[in-house]
């Protein structure tokens, strides 16, 4: 046998239980996205108009706290974006314009790697999505 293949016979196995750990952020970033994707309004999963709003400023809130890195922010914002496109009618017909707006500003803010832009767009939407909440209860 030589040196080469006998190295590479001892190095699969530890290639193998390298992979198998995989990276922690990585899972850590997949688990949120499974809990999201188990509430109402994602796959095809009917939320009511309320349930869709709870949902959605809850992930705008996960969203402009300091405490996600990039790629679990990037995950995040797919979620929130998906959550409206999907369940847009749930929305204040007068708010829509600004809530995919400023979907969009964090998006764009992440791309370019603005991480506070991100969260300030992540914010005005929570806090454009809550005002309405509050007006709704007063009525």
């Amino acid at each position: 046998m030589t040196s080469k293949l006998k190295y590479a016979l001892i190095a699969l196995p530890v290639a193998l239980a390298l992979s198998a750990c995989g990276n922690p952020q990585e899972k850590q970033a997949e688990a949120v996205q499974e809990k999201t994707l188990d509430q109402p309004g994602f796959d095809g999963k009917s939320a009511t108009p309320s349930e869709a709003q709870s949902e959605a400023l809850s992930l705008a809130q996960h969203l402009s706290s300091d405490t996600l890195e990039a790629g679990e922010a990037a995950i995040v914002l797919e979620d929130l974006n998906r959550l409206v496109t999907d369940n847009l009618t749930d929305f204040p017909e007068d708010m829509r314009p600004a809530l995919t707006g400023d979907i969009q500003s964090a998006q764009d803010a992440l791309e370019a790697e603005d991480m506070a832009g991100m969260q300030e767009a992540a914010k005005q939407f929570h806090d454009k999505l809550a005002g309405s909440a509050t007006a709704s209860d007063a009525k």
